[in-house]
């Protein structure tokens, strides 16, 4: 397969998958618990600070994942050899990924200072 098809799956894959663990912290799914969700100290404190943070959270993680997104469709358009798919993944798939959560978990914690 193309290395080109093969990071833009990556990201789309990614992106989809983050989306679907957010769905249910939005809608209010997912309890107080150690394991899933947004579990910063400030979280714990209430039952109302835990759903606050999750369906904020919940909702960055979504919009951030679009451009996750985006950067694997791109790869679709974006021809290369075997040879660039070592700079074209760090800049493509890596750089989005980790600018995107970053940002997001960065929105999150801001969040939290403010309950």
């Amino acid at each position: 397969m193309a290395p080109n098809i093969i990071l833009g799956l990556s990201n789309i894959g990614t992106a989809l998958l983050i989306i679907a663990f957010s769905i249910p912290l939005i809608l209010r799914k997912v309890k107080m618990n150690r394991l899933y969700g947004v579990r910063i100290r400030k979280s714990f404190e209430s039952e109302e600070n835990w759903f606050a943070l999750n369906v904020y959270g919940g909702k960055q993680m979504v919009l951030w994942s679009v451009p996750i997104l985006l950067a694997g469709v791109l790869c679709f358009f974006i021809p290369f050899t075997e040879e660039s798919a070592d700079v074209m993944s760090l800049l493509l798939v890596v750089a989005p990924i980790s600018v995107s959560l970053a940002v997001a978990v960065t929105k999150i914690m801001i969040y939290a200072k403010r309950l």
